[in-house]
């Protein structure tokens, strides 16, 4: 902006958001972190960007921590970071900067903030989680989802509420934007909208067609599961040693919300 930067989520590997932070306050302020949702890729950069306010729904202040320990206390994380960024060992529990920097500014359904020539409506929209955000920018025609959008890299449903997750794709559909900047892949446009529900969809009947057969997740399991045929895309991120386990998140998760949903409408 006019008024310096406005960061949306921050930097996974602490060597990343630490040279971030030194290259943008070279040539202006940060004026705010706006954290879009809870997991560890989207949180883990905010200690290092300290002394800046930090915005997120109140859901994600209340479970910041959790979140942020769910893969290892920083020790463990230190280990980690050996074998796979030797570069950001030195700043796990480096004494400049603090454990976790959770949101200080918080919001239920929305808020706006003017910084500059710009004006950031940063909007509640669960799905993906449930503190779930998206950011518009009306000057520039876009919005930041997060990860309510995995533009044609596997799609994460291991905790989603799947009929919300729909509900905010046609939200997000409805606003005046040329440009979504997805939690995960290249820049696209409302046009990849119906194909991030379809995969949603497809999910939801395929588990419902086992949960209707009276299978349990581990059952579902030990089946032959055609995962590509309800997402072709593959996992991104060289997060491929997830892969097989993601998919039994997945299985749990909607078995589950497809359970609770058929006993709340009497149908079992």
């Amino acid at each position: 902006t006019s008024d310096g930067y406005v960061m949306i989520d921050s930097p996974q590997q602490p060597i990343d958001a630490v040279r971030w932070r030194e290259r943008m306050e070279e040539k202006a302020p940060i004026r705010y972190l706006i954290n879009t949702e809870p997991h560890g890729d989207h949180i883990s950069g905010n200690a290092y960007f300290p002394n800046i306010k930090v915005v997120g729904q109140v859901k994600l202040q209340e479970c910041f921590e959790r979140y942020l320990y769910a893969f290892g206390s920083p020790e463990e994380k230190r280990e980690r970071f050996k074998e796979t960024d030797p570069d950001s060992v030195w700043l796990v529990g480096h004494p400049d900067y603090p454990a976790a920097n959770p949101p200080t500014l918080t919001f239920t359904d929305a808020m706006t903030l003017h910084v500059g020539n710009h004006t950031f409506n940063i909007i509640h929209m669960p799905g993906h989680t449930a503190p779930q955000t998206s950011v518009h920018v009306p000057e520039e025609g876009l919005v930041f989802t997060g990860d309510n959008v995995f533009h044609k890299c596997r799609s994460w449903l291991q905790e989603c509420d799947p009929w919300e997750w729909l509900a905010a794709l046609k939200s997000i559909q409805a606003l005046d934007v040329e440009t979504i900047i997805p939690g995960h892949g290249e820049p696209c446009t409302k046009a990849y909208l119906k194909e991030q529900g379809q995969i949603v969809e497809n999910w939801v009947g395929y588990i419902e067609r086992f949960v209707d057969r009276g299978l349990g997740p581990d059952e579902i399991l030990k089946e032959p599961l055609e995962v590509t045929k309800q997402d072709p895309y593959p996992i991104g991120q060289r997060l491929f040693i997830h892969d097989q386990r993601l998919t039994g998140m997945i299985v749990h998760n909607l078995h589950q919300r497809i359970l609770e949903k058929k006993q709340q409408a009497g149908g079992l």
